[in-house]
């Protein structure tokens, strides 16, 4: 049997120091969530209202909006970057419309940008920058769930350096900046998609030091056979990839249905609001 993954007490740490910053600021923040009822899962509104009660517990002011369609999206999104009493805009995806996701995540200001999706966050991502304003403190914003996956295997001290990793996501939200993470920090990291041969993909899997899964597909698996002995597995998807009770599975650490990295990646959101809140530039661009 694996290692658990204690995906649990890590997004209480994480959400500790959350609630020791907010002590430091002069203003409470506020968290604008945005949904569209047109292409709304069960995933996106189970998402939505764990951060609710994330914000709530914290005494985070929160907003928890729904547009109908992407059209109204687009008007929503310009009158939120203005609005001083915002401090952080979270959209849930996928939205639909002839608008492309990525350029969607565009138009959200970078310094209201808690999921490190707009193109500014992620050059930073891309050229390894962790400080804005390293004098002051002020950190680099990078997307939740690739920071969510790093923090857990650097909290179990799993090496990062000169490890192969299998990440079997290529999506903006996850496997490419996951990957760029991982590279940052001395892996080698594969990024397998549903184009990617099976043979291939098994090929990958059965090398890794590390697998990420997050595909959505709620037909999809990984046969745990496939994981080398004393390899990390982290699954993200919301149905599962990876049997993880299957005595087939070598790994030596894993995340298991009841302790999963969602709760992590909700942590670093509002870690993310935290670093836009201390951000002056955040300040200056809503006056």
């Amino acid at each position: 049997m694996p290692a658990i993954l204690d995906c649990r007490s890590a997004a209480q740490e994480f959400l500790d120091w959350v609630s020791r910053e907010l002590a430091t600021l002069n203003f409470t923040p506020c968290l604008s969530t945005v949904l569209v009822k047109s292409h709304v899962n069960a995933g996106s509104l189970q998402y939505r209202d764990l951060i609710a009660k994330d914000a709530e517990k914290l005494g985070i002011k929160l907003q928890s909006l729904e547009v109908a369609d992407q059209r109204e999206l687009l008007k929503l999104i310009p009158r939120l970057n203005g609005d001083k009493k915002v401090t952080g805009i979270m959209v849930f995806y996928p939205i639909g419309g002839a608008v492309a996701e990525e350029d969607v995540m565009d138009l959200v200001s970078p310094f209201k940008d808690v999921e490190g999706l707009h193109s500014i966050n992620l050059g930073y991502l891309i050229k390894f920058k962790r400080f804005l304003d390293q004098t002051r403190g002020v950190k680099c914003v990078v997307p939740a769930t690739a920071k969510a996956v790093v923090k857990m295997l650097q909290r179990c001290e799993i090496s990062l350096d000169g490890a192969f990793a299998a990440v079997v996501n290529n999506s903006m939200r996850v496997g490419k900046p996951l990957g760029l993470m991982l590279e940052n920090l001395g892996a080698t990291a594969v990024k397998c998609c549903d184009k990617t041969r099976p043979e291939d993909l098994e090929a990958c899997v059965r090398r890794a030091d590390i697998v990420v899964t997050a595909v959505p597909d709620p037909g999809f698996s990984l046969d745990s056979s496939w994981i080398k002995p004393g390899a990390a597995v982290v699954d993200i998807s919301y149905q599962g990839n990876f049997d993880a009770l299957s005595p087939k599975l070598k790994a030596a650490h894993a995340t298991f249905p009841d302790n999963r990295i969602g709760q992590v990646t909700r942590a670093m959101i509002l870690v993310n609001l935290v670093y836009c809140a201390q951000n002056p530039c955040l300040h200056s661009s809503t006056k």
